[in-house]
């Protein structure tokens, strides 16, 4: 975990849970992660873990707003998009990460706000492998 002056982001996701962690071997870190993992989140009867699976296992779709219109970035960056600038073989574009059942939803808005008229943005299926790989 990533230190900074103020003390551990671990030490602030443990105070969050009610816990406290001083030490800073790599075996400790790691069963205080597994701790905040299997405490049950605020307003349900679910564990951190069986979240974050979820989670992990929920199907995205990556939605490119290719060379959408200059003057429109800020109501893309409002809308969540955030920009690629194509350093690791990615479009040069603005993308959103939606969940699949909203992507229709996310096409209408780029055709009705963005673009005016009608278009076929590039979408990607996203899952727990490809999510966070530069190889997608």
């Amino acid at each position: 975990m990533a230190r900074d002056g103020n003390g551990s982001r671990l030490g602030y996701l443990l105070a969050g849970v009610g816990l406290f962690h001083q030490a800073h071997r790599a075996i400790d870190d790691c069963r205080a992660l597994v701790e905040i993992l299997a405490c049950d989140l605020s307003n349900t009867d679910r564990s951190g873990l069986a979240a974050l699976l979820e989670r992990a296992r929920r199907k995205t779709m990556r939605i490119w707003a290719e060379q959408s219109p200059f003057e429109l970035k800020h109501a893309l960056k409002q809308r969540g998009y955030r920009w690629s600038d194509g350093a690791d073989g990615r479009p040069r574009s603005w993308y959103i990460d939606v969940d699949e059942a909203n992507a229709a939803t996310e096409t209408e808005f780029l055709r009705t706000t963005i673009y005016l008229r009608d278009v076929e943005p590039r979408m990607q299926a996203m899952n727990a492998i490809n999510r966070f790989s530069t190889r997608t």
